[in-house]
């Protein structure tokens, strides 16, 4: 092999591996775009009754601060009015407008994907994050008793609160301090008692409100308490006083003690929440995040293309491995075909009509164009005006093709509008010259050759992985360019040679 063409080709390949790898490591593009993740399905439906003149609902929707990424939303609204608020960490659907008597229908659909726990990456809030409305004489006085607390670590200072937050000072020995303490806080429900402890010993908490995440259908949220380590936020069920196990997801709604509904002049008269677990493909999930990044490939996605082409440049893009596929089979296998182009034409026109359909199609057009050029053989017709009447032919076929399955509803008969009919006019033109000249076996070893290229070729483009992963990483065009070099500077025997003359091998010398 010559240097230039390999040079060229590794050259092409080195480019397509490290612009692929940098969208690995540093843009953070999925290894493995193909493979499917497990994401879940939000849902709230309620009906909206008006008591009042301005009627409002306002529900808490699930947020990408809370360490959840939002793929989807879909919000139904009816006749009212949608405005969407955001306060803090919080996001607020509001409802407003006059409904109807009998009620308006409100819906809200959001898909969600969830991280590792821990993996947040939600702003801390400050230091002090009291309850509303405790006063600064009462702020000191638990301060002042809890102050031999603040010099443990932080996760040591969480257990010592949930500890006393169970027993109170029953457990602590008769301490006068904890018994002190104990009497302070009295008057206050759990989660508040919870919360003074937990700021009075600089560990930053809030209160969320949400669902457990898992599948099902309720009318009701609860309230836990999120508590931050360091690290990321635990969640601690405010009746056991227990951090939460990991392995124990939830799906926030609202933080900071923010109810996740609210109704102002009217009143639900149905409300359903509803938890489904789904699976979704990398690629969809990663979607999202491509289309809000400004990196520069990021930028010049196939991502950014309107989704009504995207499914077109899906296939388009497997197109150069199907060819790879065809040189690799004629050039280094002997795969005797009818052109390069014919066999990964039709592979695309199998797409619509089937590869059942598609072949049988093929062959009969195939007969009657060869028949048909036998015949005008006797006319001694020149080459272009002999190639129009093939032309006109095949499209007859295909009229008479899309009629027979509109009348007998076989959809596949009027698809055959895709098949390339220039190809198969060549094809047929081609099959005349090979029967004339090499005899119908070689024609039909031809075409059978044709067909079997056509075929791997539909696989191959058909295969979703495949289609995925190129339309993610479209600079594998590139390593598939260098391949083409490589197997285009091949000279040596091809495989069906070595066994056509494989006989010489075993004679004796």
């Amino acid at each position: 092999m010559k240097r230039p063409a390999l040079a060229a080709a590794l050259a092409l390949m080195a480019i397509s591996l490290i612009i692929v790898a940098y969208r690995i490591v540093s843009l953070g593009y999925p290894v493995t775009p193909a493979r499917p993740d497990h994401v879940w399905t939000f849902r709230f439906d309620g009906v909206l009754q008006g008591t009042g003149k301005d009627p409002l609902f306002l529900l808490s929707l699930p947020s990408q601060q809370h360490g959840q990424i939002i793929l989807e939303e879909f919000i139904g609204s009816g006749s009212m009015n949608f405005n969407l608020l955001k306060e803090y960490d919080n996001r607020i659907g509001v409802w407003s407008g006059k409904p109807p008597k009998d009620g308006e229908y409100i819906s809200y659909r959001a898909t969600i994907l969830f991280q590792h726990r821990g993996a947040e990456g939600t702003v801390v809030p400050p230091r002090r994050s009291y309850p509303y409305g405790i006063a600064d004489e009462q702020i000191a006085l638990v301060e002042e008793l809890t102050g031999q607390w603040r010099v443990m670590p932080l996760s040591t200072r969480i257990q010592v609160v949930l500890g006393f937050a169970r027993v109170g000072a029953a457990g602590s020995g008769n301490d006068p301090n904890l018994t002190r303490l104990d009497k302070a806080l009295e008057g206050y429900d759990d989660i508040t008692r919870l919360l003074i402890l937990l700021a009075a010993v600089s560990v930053p908490a809030r209160t969320v409100e949400g669902m457990a995440l898992a599948e099902g259908v309720t009318d009701t949220t609860f309230p836990w308490v999120e508590a931050w380590t360091g690290q990321g936020w635990e969640h601690i069920d405010p009746e056991s006083m227990e951090v939460v196990p990991s392995d124990k997801r939830f799906l926030p709604l609202s933080a900071g003690g923010m109810s996740a509904v609210r109704t102002s002049g009217g009143r639900l008269s149905m409300k359903r929440f509803e938890l489904t677990r789904d699976i979704m493909g990398r690629w969809r999930i990663f979607f999202e995040k491509v289309t809000r990044s400004d990196r520069f490939l990021d930028v010049w996605s196939l991502f950014r293309v309107p989704p009504e082409f995207q499914q077109t440049f899906r296939i388009l893009l497997l197109v150069p491995l199907g060819a790879l596929l065809i040189a690799l089979l004629r050039n280094m296998v002997g795969f005797q075909t009818f052109g390069i182009f014919m066999p990964v034409l039709m592979a695309l026109a199998f797409r619509s009509t089937g590869l059942g359909y598609g072949l049988a199609i093929f062959a009969a057009i195939i007969a009657i164009g060869y028949a048909a050029r036998r015949y005008l053989n006797r006319m001694r017709l020149l080459l272009i005006p002999r190639m129009s009447v093939l032309v006109s032919l095949v499209i007859s076929c295909f009229i008479i093709l899309a009629l027979v399955g509109n009348r007998f509803g076989v959809r596949q008969f009027m698809a055959v509008g895709l098949l390339p009919f220039v190809i198969l006019t060549m094809t047929i033109e081609r099959f005349y010259v090979v029967v004339e000249e090499h005899g119908m076996r070689t024609a039909l070893q031809t075409a059978a050759g044709s067909a079997a290229v056509s075929v791997i070729t539909y696989l191959i483009i058909q295969w979703e992985v495949l289609q995925i992963t190129f339309f993610v990483y479209p600079e594998l065009l590139l390593f598939v360019m260098g391949l083409q070099i490589l197997v285009g500077r091949y000279t040596g025997y091809r495989l069906s040679e070595l066994v056509r003359f494989r006989s010489f091998g075993s004679t004796d010398r």
